[in-house]
């Protein structure tokens, strides 16, 4: 195994050196019961130091070493000492020579000790000579230079210091674990000169195997990192520092993992790429990185998204398995309490590391063990531990589907130097009885109230979060904020120029946004009724009968603590004129097609391939609009799978159950109806791919002109919802598609259908000539596509629906040969559709490949 490697991994953090303070500690402990290793090795290095290894000696030799092998606590098992007597009695002068290699070669140990169980294994194919064996006898021979072997230590090693090495020969095994035991010990004897061998083994034994040393140690170490994250947290400047850091062969991995990726991972990408080349980079290097990717999409990518959030996942990269090993540590010591020995547990789940708020990262983790026969951790009364940087919670806490949601016994040690595992055993025994009689429902809480508040750090955290906070949200929220805080909902809409209505279904919406993201169930009414208001405000009725809202005070303090303030957004303004130079259509065709819209609500752009159907889409939206405003145009394309689910609303999997979370038409509706002044347009491509019944369920009346604004109840939620009148619908559809036919009497009476058909007139040509593209190709192109549509066209099979398009010829790129730009899409775009067209008649593709 590489010196260098396992130095490091046993070296890079913190957790080695907290782990062997607790063993010291733990030495000094009336549980510590392995000082018989210092009696029995020191006797065995004395009496064979001197001692003459042969045929006459070697069967005295290795029965006082059998004899001395504990019966309790044993340094192996009883059958290998017990082979290694036969095999020393049966062939002395073979065993004797196998022991002085053993002890006085200066080949390396592996070799060493596969040498005799080579040969021990053509004695006896079953002889039993595995590695505790040789590190009983090399330890034997000399307990400070050779460490005791025991292969659950092992294993255990590697899982605590992430050490990827499969389990190999029995010398190599010996070999990798002696190396890290001479690791450490170089590390230790600085400040204990005194150390040997022996003392690591038994360091590493005892931190293994004692809940003492492994629970404590674990939670030292998680909390020092949550400390950490809380700080990076509020200074990012030092958290790219620390990556600044990182040492070449890291931060290569990194930038391989965020190779060829997009959006905000390749910020990532670009920014250790920038240090791997500079050797560092500046915060403001970053802001550039973050405007040059954000700029290439037409979102906003950067909504959710702040510093600290981009850094996370770089610097949490190598620690995610060891933060989930150290949690695992604590969920088994729990599961593994004498009292809790009838209970069944699901084993080693619910371990949420830093990441685990859909990978942001925050400064908590935490763990939560509930027994089997609950479908998740939700639905169960639950033994709860939670690592912050402000110290450990843990105790009994119910799942938030729990009859008992909201109830907990938990205690909190805000100083983790000061936690001990026998308070915390303690404590989980002291909570089993509430945890047996967990099918007692307890009496309601007082209505209005969260289970548990906010925190203004997971508020902060909540505010830069797109899809928690929407566009329309923030703008009350931090117009709330600049009123003091408080307001009537008459006042609040005064300043906003809105109708005082407009805000309770966002604020409903955004409060189960909240709740879904904390993990909670909403405050209850005195008749038990879900309450969302409350969520984000608390307050009172003031004396002329109107309800004074006031935000949260947690709240309060983190819309102050981020500083934003809600801008309008200036965008690219798009006018009918750029419609019409962009899109092949001519003004008359435009006309009647906004006058479809407007009056229709949906309709549909049909055509064949490569007409430009998705792109004549957004930029009609665009220019209805005025302006490319894309947080007010949502794409989607529908296909076989496409469920209501995705669209509407659903039940989906999440490493804790089921949560009903709402799906993309659902939500772009409320942001709609949040801002009724404006126009919303959502676009459907292969809209006849989908079934449009199943899809949109209830909705679907819904999307008929003069059923805006009507209110439907949900079929999941049982809430009532309506798609209001501002909310466009384009669809595109393929006429070259077989389940066309199927499909269109269900959609004729909803939609109206524009279609769109191939546009080869000077408008095209001008826009191939300006991209690069001879007129002598644009000849050429015309002849080719002329003669395959003619062909296209006149079969009695196919028909107009199936012509080529014309965007197949709309855009060269730079530095591209026209020659090989041409024949790339003849070969790769246009024959592999004419081969779907003319399946079964390869006589006329191949009349059409030659003429091309």
């Amino acid at each position: 195994m590489d010196f260098e490697y396992l130095q490091k991994q046993l070296l890079k953090d913190s957790y080695i050196d907290i782990s062997f303070q607790k063993y010291i500690a733990f030495k000094q402990t009336e549980h510590y019961d392995e000082s018989y290793k210092q009696e029995i090795l020191p006797r065995l290095n004395e009496f064979l130091k001197g001692q003459e290894i042969n045929e006459l000696t070697v069967v005295d030799i290795v029965k006082k070493i059998q004899k001395e092998n504990p019966s309790s606590g044993s340094f192996v098992h009883w059958s290998n000492t017990a082979d290694l007597v036969k095999y020393a009695e049966d062939e002395p002068v073979e065993v004797a020579e196998l022991m002085n290699q053993l002890y006085y070669s200066a080949i390396p140990v592996e070799e060493r000790i596969e040498g005799f169980r080579n040969n021990g294994k053509q004695y006896n194919p079953n002889i039993s000579l595995g590695a505790p064996l040789f590190g009983y006898l090399l330890a034997a021979f000399d307990y400070k230079k050779y460490p005791l072997y025991k292969q659950e230590v092992f294993t255990d090693l590697k899982k605590s210091y992430g050490i990827d090495m499969k389990l190999g020969l029995v010398g190599s095994n010996y070999e990798a674990y002696l190396q890290i035991c001479q690791i450490t010990l170089d590390h230790f004897q600085t400040n204990y000169p005194d150390l040997s061998m022996l003392d690591i083994q038994d360091f590493f034994f005892c931190s293994s195997q004692y809940k003492k040393i492994y629970v404590e140690s674990a939670v030292v170490y998680l909390d020092r990192l949550a400390s950490e994250l809380a700080r990076f947290k509020n200074q990012p400047s030092q958290l790219l520092d620390t990556i600044i850091g990182f040492d070449r062969e890291q931060l290569i991995s990194l930038r391989n993992r965020y190779q060829n990726t997009e959006k905000i991972n390749r910020i990532r990408f670009l920014l250790i790429d920038r240090i791997l080349e500079t050797g560092s980079i500046q915060m403001d290097e970053l802001e550039k990185l973050k405007n040059e990717v954000n700029e290439r999409y037409e979102t906003n990518i950067l909504q959710a998204w702040n510093n600290y959030f981009i850094l996370f996942e770089l610097y949490y990269a190598d620690k995610k398995e060891k933060v989930r090993e150290e949690l695992r540590k604590i969920h088994q010591s729990i599961r593994s309490i004498e009292e809790f020995k009838e209970l069944k547990f699901v084993e080693d789940k619910v371990l949420n590391g830093f990441n685990w708020n859909q990978n942001f990262g925050g400064s908590e983790c935490w763990l939560a063990v509930y027994e089997a026969s609950y479908s998740n951790h939700r639905t169960a009364p639950q033994f709860f531990v939670s690592i912050a940087e402000k110290g450990i919670r843990y105790g009994l806490l119910y799942g938030d589907q729990h009859p008992n949601r909201g109830q907990n016994d938990l205690i909190m040690h805000s100083d983790v130097e000061t936690f001990t595992y026998e308070d915390f055993e303690q404590k989980m025994v002291d909570v089993l009885n509430q945890f047996r009689s967990s099918d007692h429902v307890v009496e309601p809480r007082e209505p209005y109230e969260l289970e548990q508040e906010i925190s203004t750090e997971t508020w902060v955290e909540l505010l830069q979060r797109k899809d928690i906070f929407h566009d329309f949200d923030l703008v009350y929220i931090h117009k709330m904020y600049e009123l003091g805080g408080e307001a009537t909902a008459t006042q609040l809409a005064e300043a906003l120029d809105k109708h005082f209505s407009s805000f309770n279904t966002p604020v409903v919406q955004l409060a189960k946004r909240i709740l879904q993201a904390v993990n909670q169930n909403p405050p209850k009414r005195n008749d038990r009724r879900d309450i969302y208001w409350s969520v984000l405000f608390t307050g009172e009725a003031a004396e002329n009968g109107h309800f004074i809202w006031r935000l949260k005070p947690n709240l309060k303090v983190a819309v102050e603590a981020i500083g934003q303030t809600v801008k309008n957004e200036t965008f690219e303004t798009y006018t009918k004129e750029e419609f019409l130079k962009e899109v092949f259509m001519d003004e008359d065709q435009y006309e009647t097609t906004i006058n479809l819209l407007h009056y229709k609500k949906n309709i549909i752009l049909q055509g064949p391939p490569g007409v430009g159907k998705t792109f004549a889409a957004k930029r009609l939206a665009y220019s209805l609009m005025g302006i490319k405003d894309t947080n007010r145009v949502e794409m989607v394309q529908f296909h076989q799978n496409y469920a209501y689910e995705d669209f509407v609303m659903g039940y989906r999997p999440t490493e804790q159950g089921f949560i009903l979370q709402s799906g993309i038409f659902f939500d772009f509706c409320q942001e709609a109806i949040a801002n009724p002044e404006k126009s919303y347009f959502f676009i459907i491509d292969e809209i006849n791919r989908g079934n449009l019944s199943k899809i949109f369920g209830e909705l679907f009346m819904l999307i008929e002109r003069d059923k805006r604004d009507e209110y439907v109840t949900m079929g999941y939620s049982k809430e009532k919802f309506t798609v209001p009148s501002n909310v466009y619908l384009i669809g595109t559809m393929n006429t070259a598609d077989r389940s066309l036919a199927q499909l269109e009497v269900a959609l004729r009476r909803r939609f109206a259908f524009v279609a769109l058909g191939p546009v080869f007139n000077e408008k095209w040509s001008y826009h191939l000539q300006t991209s690069g593209v001879s007129e002598q190709m644009i000849k050429r192109i015309l002849y080719i596509v002329e003669n395959v549509n003619k062909e296209i066209i006149e079969d009695f099979q196919l028909g107009r629906g199936y012509a080529i398009g014309h965007s197949f010829f709309t855009s060269k790129p730079e530095n591209m040969n026209e020659e090989t730009w041409f024949k790339g899409i003849l070969n790769y775009e246009i024959k592999p559709l004419l081969e779907e067209y003319f399946f079964d008649r390869p006589e006329v593709i191949q009349a059409l490949l030659e003429d091309m």
